[in-house]
């Protein structure tokens, strides 16, 4: 077994790190943070240096990488700042990976150079405001045809990113089979300046300039060929995008616990009490060593997982098993990280104290770890379904 990248992967790495330590230092990032703010012109210098690009066919303007290239920027990106992290994930993973696998021809040609351009943006309209995880048993959105052209109406909640995004995924059931829900979902690829498309912005707690919405769909027309993959079978579609979409989480959770590693290390070197650092201490060494167990232990899950889809193996299992321990790793490890740097971790001046707000979405987004440990239970145990 090999656990070492190759020698362009290394490059990507260390092109990204060069990337955040220039264009969103922890200072900037925490302006942006304070403000609610995402800088315009962000997503366009990733894309000068091919970021955008990174896991896109090099026929269609990437550079002809795959999910453990998506997976090493977003963990780079979120050792500074998972909020930006997350925006990058929203255009590689619901936009770039769905588009590919599963978009026309037509489709293909026309986002996936602008993708790599840094052209277009996307965000991800699934979650029903009574639904959450059960996105097949909550789903009321529904699209009619009309013609040419299908009508959606419903709403949705927790739709993050609109504030920079020009386009939508919107997830809506066309057909209901009480005997087998997943079939009649279709996927629409939707302008997000389509008439009849409103929506508010919800106050969080973290990922303070990245914004969620509630969106409603009001006689929103749109013709059949905004239809992404196959009338009716949206969940196949699904499905492959929200493998892709827990190994983007478990890598912005990895990049976010190391970065608040990083921040909880320094200050232990810098910090004295009793005449010594008090990184001398043990009562402040075990509990960075187990940090440091933990993300290294997400990390090569979280790389298993991106590997295994980039051969064309299922890896719904491992995906799911990174998304839940990185997340619940990162969640430890920023706890840690404000018990280290004591009173300074509850000053905003500090970025531990912004860490630790970030991370607390991701233990039940986007999907909650209670339910991946369901899923995981289920298919690498083999034991009854219970829910």
């Amino acid at each position: 077994m090999d656990f070492d990248f190759t020698e362009d992967q290394h490059a990507l790495r260390d092109l990204v790190r060069k990337f955040v330590a220039r264009e969103m230092p922890k200072d900037a990032v925490a302006q942006w943070d304070a403000n609610g703010t995402f800088p315009s012109d962000l997503l366009d210098k990733m894309a000068e240096i091919g970021l955008m690009g990174a896991s896109i066919p090099e026929e269609f303007g990437g550079t002809g990488g795959g999910v453990v290239e998506e997976t090493i920027v977003l963990e780079e990106l979120a050792r500074h700042s998972s909020t930006v992290a997350l925006a990058y994930g929203l255009d590689v993973s619901f936009g770039a990976v769905t588009i590919e696998r599963h978009g026309s021809d037509s489709q293909k040609q026309e986002f996936l150079p602008q993708i790599a351009g840094g052209d277009v943006h996307f965000a991800l309209s699934m979650t029903e405001p009574n639904g959450g995880t059960d996105i097949l048993g909550a789903m009321k959105t529904k699209a009619v045809a009309d013609g040419d052209d299908y009508v959606i109406n419903g709403a949705k909640i927790w739709t993050t990113g609109v504030n920079i995004a020009s386009w939508l995924f919107v997830v809506a059931r066309t057909e209901r089979d009480p005997a087998k829900l997943s079939r009649g979902l279709t996927v629409f690829l939707v302008p997000k300046d389509t008439p009849g498309i409103s929506y508010r912005k919800i106050e969080k707690l973290g990922s303070k300039f990245l914004h969620s919405y509630e969106v409603s769909y009001d006689n929103v027309r749109v013709p059949k060929s905004a239809i992404v993959g196959e009338e009716g079978r949206g969940w196949h579609a699904i499905i492959d995008t929200l493998n892709n979409e827990r190994i983007f989480v478990a890598a912005v959770c990895v990049g976010l616990g190391q970065g608040a590693l990083d921040d909880a290390v320094q200050y232990a070197g810098e910090r004295n009490a009793f005449g010594k650092p008090i990184g001398q201490f043990q009562a402040v060494q075990h509990p960075l060593a187990d940090s440091l167990t933990e993300i290294e232990l997400a990390r090569l899950m979280t790389y298993k997982a991106s590997w295994m889809q980039d051969q064309g193996q299922d890896c719904s299992l491992p995906a799911s098993m990174a998304k839940y321990f990185a997340s619940e790793a990162a969640f430890r490890t920023t706890d840690r990280g404000m018990r280290v740097l004591a009173g300074y971790g509850f000053a905003m001046e500090y970025n531990m104290q912004r860490y630790y707000r970030d991370i607390r979405q991701l233990i039940f987004a986007p999907i909650t770890n209670e339910m991946g440990r369901n899923f995981i239970a289920q298919v690498g145990l083999g034991l009854p379904k219970s829910y």
